[in-house]
């Protein structure tokens, strides 16, 4: 250690900082940190050397390598690199610059974890000493410290070292906020003090009469968390009340305990605000009692309760456990190590231009907590939904995930979970991700599991579809659906498409981008006189409606083809694979023949009608006698009655020995049974209808 001292010296020798100070000082400054987290010899080395291949030319990794070591050099490359090579990348935006000099920072870190370390405790000391930077470039360096090195730390448990650093970067990311909160907080100083003093006396004395021993200490909370409550709440600064908090220190997990029953005896317990984290601690490993009360005068606040271990562990974290090799070095098969390494590669690796906001919101979340069936209580970032619940219980609990109850009633999967609810999962293993489930989704942990499902299943799912519709168009065309591939008709078709196979032209049908109807009628168009065809866009959209499930509103399900229901029908719900449920007219054969098959995949559904959202597709065909102006009419008053026209065809019946008729087939776009039946009406009475059925597409 002397030795990298000495190395460091002569590296940056003659070298000041911007405040006049020797640059030495930094490197120094930052291997005490380091030191005061329990770094091993390595890690506490390269802090004193990891600025001085960046500083100093005439210093390469292969001169450190020589002197200290291939863990030191490659600590103090990483550190070297981390933000370096990227900005030579003319070709990358500026947003691009920043997100891939992010990733490139994360992913070097988690390689070796003092790499971390070393680059937290660089950052923390410029924090300290950046009065004499530029304005501008002091809240760039400061709003990245609160992106990304304060929720790692607080990932890593290092509670001390993050309150630290988000305080000291908050003052420079948001100048005029911090000095508001600054300004309000000394003006109640007398007061805070006093209060202070007076709490901790009335609890040692509570203590000692109960024959309890500890430590108790008083503060006013960190300016950092004001700020976010401020923020939160949506209040004033003159607006937050509970502004101080306690903490108790015992001896053993039983104290904890005691000592919260005694300060519930003496003092009102708000309501929602009793938090246990000893029985059920953080992802980090954190352990404590929380609690907030009614205190003298009505004043709110706050109270933790820990032993003295926990209060080392929740202070250093990680550190305060390290596991040493033969004291060679950090064990990186520690699991707690493991464990985070994975968490970050997986925000990394699903991140795109908000990296930056995923990884503050997933690894320093504002934690919520609620209970499985069986009463385990589940940590999860405030704003997660049942969705995010039932991925971080299992990934096929999340794949399967068909609905959610909260406190044994059904709700939407969208649902905001909050604090203290019961999470119970319905599992349907016909029910498979959508895209629709990205929307729902929270965590980036659910997101990744979803889009990795998607990636492996979305083309399966489509050719399966595709079959389906194409197989059912072959039937009105009286095709047969044997031996489809061997059809020299088909084979024609696909040539004329530029489809390579018939799986291809099934996957087409599948996502949409080939009408199977047109796709038959070009084949055999002979068959049929096709005087007009509008269809509008390549793709179909499938428009989520809004129904309820037992009882509870807002699900997003999708609409059956096949029978096309509308608000107003009396419907019926089935799960399918991949699209979830999927509701029929309660009249259609097809859902009468899939519940006598398979009862224990329907379901009972009913309308939301006050949604003001709902959009569906119906077919018409229209029997007509052949006059001028006929088809223009009917389309004319379609319109006039704010309905969507989506697609069009007429022809003539002549061939059918129908005389001078002609059908003219629509499918529009209505918004429930009553649209529907006003423009139903306007048709009827254009000259020359003969007939209006609702047809399957």
């Amino acid at each position: 250690m002397r030795k990298a001292y000495l190395f460091s010296a002569m590296a940056h020798e003659g070298v000041l900082r911007r405040d006049g100070q020797p640059y030495l000082s930094h490197p120094m400054n930052v291997a005490n940190i380091l030191a005061d987290l329990k770094m091993d010899d390595i890690g506490i080395v390269a802090g004193f050397l990891h600025d001085v291949v960046e500083d100093n030319h005439a210093v390469s990794i292969e001169a450190i390598k020589k002197n200290f070591g291939e863990e030191v050099a490659g600590i103090v490359d990483a550190v070297t690199k981390i933000e370096k090579d990227i900005f030579s990348d003319e070709s990358l935006t500026k947003e691009e610059v920043e997100v891939e000099s992010l990733r490139k920072l994360i992913l070097a870190m988690i390689d070796d974890i003092r790499v971390i370390f070393v680059k937290i405790a660089d950052r923390l000391h410029n924090l300290r000493t950046m009065e004499s930077m530029p304005p501008e470039k002091a809240r760039k360096k400061a709003q990245e410290c609160l992106q990304i090195f304060a929720p790692i730390a607080n990932r890593l448990g290092l509670g001390k070292i993050k309150n630290e650093l988000e305080d000291l970067a908050f003052k420079y990311a948001y100048p005029e906020d911090y000095e508001m909160i600054k300004i309000a907080l000394q003006e109640k100083r007398s007061y805070s003090e006093n209060f202070i003093e007076d709490i901790k006396k009335q609890i040692m004395e509570l203590m000692t009469a109960n024959g309890l021993k500890g430590e108790i200490s008083g503060r006013v909370k960190h300016l950092y968390s004001i700020y976010n409550k401020i923020l939160r709440q949506n209040i004033t600064v003159n607006e937050v009340y509970d502004y101080m908090a306690f903490r108790i220190l015992v001896p053993e997990e039983r104290d904890c305990y005691a000592v919260m029953g005694l300060i519930h005896s003496k003092w009102n317990l708000i309501p929602g605000r009793l938090k246990d984290f000893i029985s059920n601690p953080k992802e980090n490993g954190y352990k404590s009692l929380h609690t907030s009360v009614i205190g003298p005068s009505g004043q709110p606040f706050e109270i933790q309760i820990r032993t003295y271990k926990m209060h080392v562990e929740a202070e250093e974290g990680i550190a305060a456990h390290w596991k040493y090799k033969d004291g060679k070095g950090i064990d990186e098969k520690d699991d707690y190590i493991i464990k985070f390494r994975e968490e970050i590669k997986e925000i990394v690796s699903q991140s795109g231009s908000d990296l930056a906001s995923n990884l503050n919101r997933d690894l320093h979340p504002k934690d919520i907590y609620v209970l499985t069936p069986q009463g385990k209580i589940i940590h999860l970032p405030r704003g997660s939904t049942p969705l995010d619940f039932a991925y971080h219980i299992h990934t096929e609990v999340g794949n399967h995930c068909a609905g959610a109850k909260i406190d044994g009633k059904m709700v939407p999967l969208k649902t905001e979970l909050k604090s203290g609810q019961r999470v119970e999962i319905i599992k349907n293993p016909s029910v498979h991700p959508s895209h629709d489930w990205l929307d729902i989704a929270f965590t980036t942990r659910a997101k990744s599991k979803i889009k990795t499902w998607l990636a492996q299943n979305e083309k399966i799912l489509a050719i399966e579809r595709g079959k389906e519709v194409f197989e059912r168009e072959l039937r009105r065309f009286k095709k047969s659906t044997k031996d489809i591939e061997k059809d020299p008709d088909i084979q024609e078709g696909l040539k004329k498409a530029a489809v390579p196979d018939i799986d291809s032209l099934y996957a087409e049908i599948g996502y949409g981008k080939i009408d199977a109807r047109a796709f038959l009628k070009r084949i055999y168009a002979e068959e049929e006189k096709e005087e007009v065809h509008i269809k509008q866009g390549a793709t179909r959209k499938s428009f989520p409606v809004p129904v309820s499930l037992g009882g509870e509103s807002d699900y997003l399900f999708n609409i059956a083809k096949c029978c096309n229901p509308v608000v107003g029908d009396q419907i019926k719900g089935y799960f399918t694979k991949g699209k979830g449920l999927v509701v029929h007219r309660a009249t259609c054969s097809n859902i009468k023949r899939l519940s006598e098959l398979f009862p224990e995949r329907t379901a009972n559904v009913s309308w939301n009608e006050e949604s003001n959202e709902n959009i569906f597709e119906i077919p018409l065909s229209i029997t007509v006698k052949n006059r001028r102006g006929v088809l223009g009419d009917v389309t004319s008053l379609v319109s006039s009655a704010n309905a969507d026209i989506i697609s069009c065809d007429a022809k003539s019946l002549e061939k059918q020995g129908m005389g001078e008729k002609g059908i003219i087939k629509l499918k529009i776009v209505v918004k429930n049974k009553s649209h529907f039946l006003k423009i139903i009406d306007k048709i009827s009475q254009v000259e020359g209808v003969v007939s209006i059925s609702r047809n399957a597409p």
